[in-house]
């Protein structure tokens, strides 16, 4: 990404006009902590140099950079880099809205870009992916069994108040958690809003049940849909995805493919490779396998329970989790040692269906099935 910037950053928009690169790149700056700096209405807008001073003059300007365990720490320099070149400098940006709510498990951002071209102007729509929150954690598990989230619902009621301002059509970006609100947004916000939508961009976000892809509203938005993965995906295998797809080459280990500044780029484009891992093959197979067997009631309870021995923990986001450590884990034994004995055996029984099925294809599988049967 930062060699994007460096190779493109001096090409307008004019001469090579808004791109996936593009998307990804706003889609990963929606991490950056802008509360106070950009208004949560459209009609007042900064540019992204204008923007970057502010960020740099804020007297909290230390603590906005510690965006947590499982953003990539450079994304306030990528922010700086991006307001600096020709290309970026004048994009503006609008309609912050942040929304953390521990009682309502909801963590939800969004923000607007607007980007000349020539005598148009290109209004993106980019959705922030969950952060370092536990509560953010939580909210994504409760995608499993909930029909929609609460920062589903706030990002359809965005998309309103933003298509009520502009007179412009749309692009709608997202990645992660962004990228399933970005493809959720597109097919519940109505045929009138569904026409001015010009693409949406879901880099390596959860997906949805079977019957979702089945709807009207999808396949009327299926066309305009752009979903792109890196080759070792988690994240992108939780649920059904889209059936098109793009796979991108990353030099980040294992889960942290996830993370975009891996990506390989080459111009305007991504390298691609031509297929996802094994083991997100597995991953995508096993986990869905074992979702579409639990029941509704007997997932919540399941999810439930996890997260009350999770948040026992007293803290409040994955960086003081990891660095808790012991602490931490004799508060969750503690608490799951609290725990009534009906929510234990769900607890059990669910987590025992997930390793027979995990263990299925494998010779330790058999071996646990025989010893279980015995």
């Amino acid at each position: 990404m930062f060699d994007y910037v460096a190779w493109r950053g001096d090409i307008t928009f004019d001469t090579i006009p808004f791109n996936k690169i593009d998307a990804l790149l706003l889609s990963h700056l929606s991490y950056s902590l802008l509360n106070g700096l950009v208004s949560s209405s459209f009609e007042e807008s900064k540019t992204l140099s204008q923007l970057s001073k502010d960020f740099k003059a804020a007297s909290d300007y230390e603590d906005r950079l510690k965006i947590g365990f499982v953003i990539n720490k450079n994304t306030p320099e990528l922010l700086a880099k991006t307001a600096k070149s020709l290309r970026f400098k004048n994009v503006r940006i609008c309609g912050y809205r942040e929304i953390f709510s521990e009682e309502n498990v909801e963590q939800f951002a969004a923000m607007t870009y607007i980007i000349k071209n020539g005598k148009n102007e290109e209004v993106i729509i980019s959705y922030r992916g969950t952060d370092d929150t536990l509560v953010g954690w939580k909210e994504d598990f409760n995608i499993v069994w909930q029909d929609q989230i609460p920062a589903q619902k706030d990002a359809l009621v965005y998309i309103e108040d933003a298509a009520k301002f502009f007179k412009n059509d749309f692009v709608i970006v997202g990645h992660s958690k962004g990228g399933n609100l970005a493809i959720n947004t597109a097919v519940k916000c109505g045929e009138k809003i569904q026409k001015r939508i010009k693409q949406i961009y879901n880099f390596d976000g959860p997906g949805f049940s079977e019957d979702f892809f089945n709807q009207p509203e999808y396949l009327a938005i299926e066309s305009k849909l752009v979903n792109i993965y890196p080759e070792m995906s988690l994240v992108g295998m939780i649920f059904h995805h889209p059936k098109k797809y793009e796979i991108v080459k990353s030099d980040g280990f294992a889960v942290m493919q996830h993370d975009p500044l891996t990506w390989q780029i080459m111009g305007s484009s991504f390298e691609n490779k031509r297929d996802f891992t094994n083991e997100s093959k597995i991953f995508y197979r096993d986990l869905n396998e074992w979702v579409e067997r639990l029941e509704p009631e007997q997932t919540k309870k399941f999810v439930t329970a996890l997260w009350d021995i999770i948040m026992a923990s007293d803290v409040k986001t994955l960086t003081e989790l990891s660095k808790s450590g012991f602490i931490s884990g004799a508060k969750m034994f503690g608490k799951m040692a609290t725990m009534d004995r009906e929510s234990k055996e769900e607890v059990r029984v669910v987590l025992d269906l997930l390793r027979d099925i995990v263990f299925k294809d494998t010779q330790l599988g058999k071996v646990l099935r025989f010893k279980k049967e015995l």
